[in-house]
């Protein structure tokens, strides 16, 4: 993968400010420790400890057990051995580590530093609040923050949402970061997107250990890896999201005044000095900086939005949820997209040329071709090497990829003509501030063969299927989080009751459907992770199963994606104590094919039908299949009426159903 130089604005381990620092001497300076005495006063007066704007700077927030606890972890992040849990004794040993001084032999431009220094967006509140007289307070000189300050040279902020990435567990649901946008970048018509690569950005990530998505699911799902704030060159962010793994990135202008944005750089300073447990569906990327961000503006209400879990393009709704937050949007397309846009505009004859030139940059342009139509060819045959050997052409500087892609710069550098304007059409659809919410719960009728009713259940922690309405989402992709579907029967069960039927709990179901053309030759694929109903000759009426389902295969797309086709070939893992599976043990195993169509009669209107037969050898029965169609209408945003079917080798199933996302 992409390497990335990130650097935390300040060191995360080493000794601890607060062991560094000597008190105001009382004898000697008296006038300084009663004007220390003074502030401390005032501000017990004034209630600041109290206030939301300490509290937002010290991230405390109400504990179960009542009282407070700051969300940092960090010890470095506190003055008071206490700070964690009393914003009161954090206030006034803030208030008197800006009186106290260094200890000897501590170098100010070394990893401890004063107070002042280590929490300026904390001095300056507390300036403010307490019309703190500077003449009577020896500040001290900052050399690192102040270095940190030139160097981002902020004029504004952007919220950037990264989409979303099945193939790397750590994005599977999006990424956000914020994009510092730099003050004074002005050049020749067309060179601003160039320029804009020379700004900084800011992200929350976790610092892992590991390579493994088990492992790293089970820890970040823990809490087991320190996250820290990361202050890096936005071009990385572009060459990792938009290039090597070909995400959209949307940005978001934020209208914060240059005060809010220098607090906002400020706070961001002192949180490189503490690390926050990363939680991966909870305390997150996303989580995190609407935190910072609500330290810059208190009034702002960005987290009271969120819920559980934190998703990421939630938190883009978040900032529409406070009014005039929000200024422009603008979208940075992946180089599939754009490589997407260069071949639209060129012939069958031009395609070809692009495939001979990208394994042979030598290839000869036919003589008819015009320059601008060769312009085009090499420009398209440069991205799709990008995309090809994104990996190769990061990770080394002289690989065949990458003198392929030299050829080809040369090439088309002999064409003394300037490129012509290329623009790609702004994904507006797929924006995430347009999706349903990432939760959902519905609730309805449902029928089978024998005449049986009963009322349909559905929940689902997150995201996204593939019959869901489509604006906001990749059509592509499908990714569930505990999707659970049930049933309760109301004819006479036991004992005359009712009967609770659990059809399917998973704890994870991702479908990545991958178009497939002469460009493009990637595999989608599929898992499904769960717990799952039978009725067939292996179970004795109905048992539940855990079941591992896997598959890959290949997608056919109408251009714009309205229509889908895909066929894959799928591996079926299961067992349960009732099953009487391969030579009578409880293990079920068996493959077989799969195929789907999906198609968006309109925006909010989608048709999935999917079918699979599962030979299952040596085992009763020796195959299953079944067969599903879904009709469902989105309807104002938040909800969708659902029509489902669903025939096997053993029933048929029908539901109606009205879903509801939140």
């Amino acid at each position: 993968m992409l390497a990335l130089a990130a650097s935390a604005c300040v060191t995360t381990v080493g000794p601890l400010t607060r062991d560094r620092l000597r008190p105001v001497d009382r004898v000697h300076e008296p006038a300084v420790a009663s004007y220390e005495d003074e502030l401390v006063a005032r501000a017990h007066r004034l209630g600041l400890a109290d206030r939301l704007e300490w509290h937002r700077l010290g991230h405390w927030r109400r504990s179960l057990l009542g009282g407070f606890e700051s969300e940092a972890d960090g010890p470095n992040f506190f003055l008071s051995p206490s700070g964690k849990t009393s914003p009161d004794d954090e206030l006034d040993a803030t208030l008197r580590g800006f009186f106290a001084r260094l200890t000897d032999g501590v170098d100010a431009t070394g990893n401890v530093q004063h107070p002042i220094c280590q929490f300026p967006a904390r001095y300056r509140w507390l300036a403010k609040a307490l019309a703190i007289d500077p003449q009577r307070l020896a500040k001290p000189s900052c050399p690192r923050f102040d270095e940190f300050y030139q160097r981002v040279n902020a004029d504004h902020l952007s919220f950037v949402f990264s989409s979303y990435y099945l193939n790397n567990p750590a994005s599977v649901f999006g990424h956000t970061f914020l994009r510092i946008v730099k003050r004074g970048k002005h050049g020749a018509a067309g060179d601003d997107d160039q320029r804009d690569l020379l700004d900084y950005s800011v992200e929350f990530s976790a610092t892992v250990d590991t390579s493994n998505a088990a492992i790293y699911a089970f820890k970040g799902l823990l809490g087991m890896f320190p996250g820290t704030f990361r202050n890096v060159p936005y071009h990385f962010k572009v060459r990792q999201y938009n290039d090597y793994e070909s995400r959209d990135l949307y940005e978001y202008d934020l209208n914060l005044t240059h005060d809010e944005i220098d607090t906002f750089l400020e706070h961001l300073w002192e949180l490189g000095s503490t690390f926050f447990d990363y939680f991966y569906v909870s305390e997150n990327c996303s989580y995190h900086l609407l935190g910072a961000l609500e330290a810059a503006r208190p009034g702002l209400q960005l987290l009271d939005h969120m819920h559980w879990p934190v998703i990421p393009a939630d938190t883009i709704k978040a900032l529409y949820a406070n009014p005039g937050l929000v200024g422009g949007v603008h979208v940075r397309p992946s180089l599939r997209r754009q490589f997407a846009a260069r071949v639209h505009g060129l012939d069958e004859d031009q395609r070809a040329l692009l495939e001979q030139l990208v394994d042979q940059p030598q290839t000869p342009l036919p003589g008819a071709l015009a320059s601008g139509q060769a312009i085009a060819v090499l420009d398209a045959a440069q991205d799709l090497v990008d995309i090809r050997h994104a990996e190769d052409l990061a990770r080394t500087l002289d690989s065949a990829p990458a003198r392929i892609k030299q050829r080809l710069l040369e090439r088309r550098a002999e064409i003394a003509v300037a490129s012509p304007p290329f623009e790609v059409a702004t994904p507006w659809r797929s924006m995430p501030q347009f999706g349903h919410g990432s939760r959902r719960a519905g609730l309805g009728f449902s029928g089978d063969d024998t005449g049986a009713l009963g009322v349909a259940l559905d929940a689902r922690l997150a995201l996204h299927d593939l019959a869901d309405p489509a604006p906001g989402y990749a059509e592509q992709a499908q990714l569930e989080f505990l999707p659970m579907r049930a049933r309760v029967r109301l004819d006479d069960g036991v004992a005359g009751r009712k009967r609770f039927e659990l059809e399917s709990l998973s704890l994870v179901r991702i479908i990545s459907l991958t178009p497939h053309d002469r460009f493009d030759r990637k595999l989608s694929w599929k898992v499904d992770v769960g717990l799952v109903r039978i009725a067939d000759a292996g179970c004795a009426g109905a048992c539940y199963l855990g079941q591992l389902a896997v598959g890959t295969g290949t997608t056919l797309a109408s251009s714009g994606g309205a229509a889908m086709v895909f066929a894959t070939l799928d591996a079926h893992l299961a067992s349960g104590p009732a099953l009487d599976g391969i030579a009578g043990t409880a293990v079920r195993a068996g493959a077989g094919p799969a195929a789907g169509v999906r198609l968006r009669l309109a925006d909010p209107l989608i048709s999935l039908t999917t079918g699979e037969l599962i030979w299952l050898p040596w085992q009763a029965p020796r195959a299953t299949w079944q067969a599903k169609s879904i009709l469902r209408w989105g309807v104002g945003g938040s909800l969708a009426l659902s029509l489902e079917g669903k025939l096997d080798d053993h029933a048929a199933t029908g539901a109606l159903m009205t879903l509801w996302y939140f």
